[in-house]
């Protein structure tokens, strides 16, 4: 079975670890989910949890603000609760899926937890079910649960009423995962809470009256979005650690199933496997932690609202988004440092290249560190050449997307720098020998070398064009191509662009072709594209 080995280095912020693994490639009924929508595939974020968009910035933007929210308590909670909780049903009976008639298994679809979308048709910041048939709708509140949809904005945000602080987007984002938390676990609010609140601008209440800032108003506020909000923590109703009235009744509702359940494994209606998965679930609720909006808002430091006021009595100020940065942003303002944490795969790299003696090894100079004028050659560069020196393969220096950017200085110190490197750990090559690829063509001092090996090895910037012009080049023949593709210095770490996101994934299907993985990352982090 051919092996690809891929992955691909984010850097998200908030994070104890910097580094999280992208899959790469076609849709795998796992990660990526092809649901057979004009919308977009859906991408994993969480266990449970997927994004559906065609844009790489929005999956990459919902992942920041999701790794933000589990350095909370309430936040991991959240996300726990969400990734843990799915709809059950009677015995014998269906439950709530979120999409139905897809090309996808239904081991993928009842996988699905959440989804989270870009806005639409004017929802934004909204939680609705996301049911494949209607007949599941009052599973949201009777304790059996169904999925649901998130439609969220990440470049925009709201005032809180009456002031001009924002709600911060990792608050806003948690606010509707207790939603979807709610819908999941079958325990909707239903009804409405009466309030009696100072006015913090003006509006008009439920009958059209209008009110000024200031003035006392009374009005309905839906449960749902009393108990998201938190207002009984606020209000100090209820401790901070205790679940509300409205909650422990939820849990009750959907615990009281089990007896329906119960009843039918006596009677050997249901399978061993599906009671098992049931009371298993149900099971998760009795360590269920108190969360809300309140609770996160401190944890994260931001600014809280004493009161949900709805859209249709006031009207809501929009301001553009601060989203979490990457706390080592730094680093791709300058050339130094971007390697550091990277860890080429040695072990993968030897064998191709002790495989063929007929081999070569391509370099790209987007890897190649500038400061103050200088090059500089990272630890990890210096591993992969140590590397081909003793295995005695040659070394080629490719010239990336932005080499024609150095001064003429600056590009003969960079070859001398890679030719002194290769002669201090005993290379036998004197000269380096350098390719380019323009307008579809192989040139270079390096190209005969290249065209007549029977393996090439290429170390280049993960985002670099040259890089993937050159080996959907090479897949075409009969030579052998690996493609070691490490965080690039010249470039800021987004996801790859659409169309790059689709050649590579092609090219990623020839036999001829393997992807190496460059990094040891950790498991519980990851960030999923094509």
């Amino acid at each position: 079975m051919k092996k690809i080995f891929f992955s691909i280095i984010l850097w998200f912020s908030f994070l104890p670890i910097p580094l999280a693994s992208i899959y790469y490639g076609p849709p795998d009924g796992k990660n990526i989910i092809d649901i057979g929508s004009p919308e977009g595939y859906l991408f994993k974020v969480e266990k449970g949890v997927f994004v559906q968009t065609h844009s790489e910035d929005y999956i990459l933007g919902i992942a920041r603000l999701i790794e933000q929210l589990k350095r909370t308590r309430t936040g991991k909670a959240i996300i726990g609760q969400v990734s843990s909780y799915q709809p059950i049903s009677l015995p014998t009976k269906p439950r709530a899926l979120a999409f139905s008639d897809t090309r996808s298994s239904l081991q993928a679809i009842e996988n699905i937890h959440v989804v989270i979308r870009p806005p639409s048709g004017g929802k934004r910041f909204v939680t609705e079910p996301l049911i494949s048939h209607f007949d599941f709708a009052p599973h949201q509140s009777n304790g059996l649960g169904v999925p649901s949809v998130i439609y969220f904005d990440i470049e925009n945000t709201v005032l809180i009423p009456g002031s001009s602080r924002a709600i911060e987007p990792a608050v806003a984002l948690g606010h509707e995962l207790i939603h979807a938390r709610d819908y999941l676990s079958g325990g909707l609010p239903v009804g409405s809470q009466r309030i009696r609140h100072r006015a913090p601008q003006q509006g008009v209440n439920h009958i059209g009256e209008e009110f000024e800032q200031g003035d006392m108003v009374e009005f309905n506020l839906m449960l749902r979005e009393f108990e998201a909000t938190g207002l009984s923590y606020q209000k100090s109703v209820t401790k901070p650690k205790e679940l509300t009235a409205t909650r422990r009744q939820s849990i009750e509702r959907r615990e009281s199933l089990l007896q329906i359940w119960d009843e039918a494994r006596i009677n050997k209606t249901v399978s061993k496997a599906d009671y098992k998965r049931v009371r298993t679930n149900i099971a998760l609720l009795k360590s269920e932690k108190a969360v809300s909006e309140y609770h996160l808002s401190l944890e994260l430091e931001a600014d809280t609202r004493d009161m949900y006021w709805p859209g249709n009595m006031i009207s809501y100020a929009s301001v553009p988004a601060e989203m979490p940065s990457s706390d080592i942003g730094s680093a791709f303002s300058s050339t130094s440092g971007v390697l550091s944490n990277v860890k080429i795969n040695t072990r993968v790299l030897g064998e191709h290249l002790s495989q063929y003696p007929n081999s070569v090894m391509l370099i790209s100079s987007s890897l190649i560190e500038q400061q103050n004028g200088f090059p500089r050659l990272n630890k990890t560069l210096k591993t992969a050449i140590e590397v081909a020196v003793k295995l005695d393969r040659p070394i080629v220096f490719l010239q990336g997307d932005h080499f024609s950017t150095l001064s003429r200085s600056e590009q003969t110190m960079t070859i001398a720098m890679l030719e002194k490197s290769i002669s201090s750990l005993g290379g036998n090559q004197k000269i380096l020998t350098m390719v380019s690829h323009e307008q579809g063509e192989l040139g270079g001092t390096g190209r005969y070398l290249v065209s007549n090996s029977s393996q090439i090895s290429i170390l280049s910037a993960r985002d670099e064009m040259v890089t993937l012009e050159i080996s959907e080049s090479l897949a075409n023949s009969s030579q052998k191509l690996l493609v070691s593709r490490l965080g690039g210095i010249s470039f800021k770490p987004n996801v790859l662009p659409f169309q790059q996101r689709l050649r590579w994934s092609s090219l990623s299907e020839n036999d001829n072709v393997t992807l190496i993985s460059n990094s040891e990352l950790p498991k519980s982090k990851k960030c999923w594209s094509m």
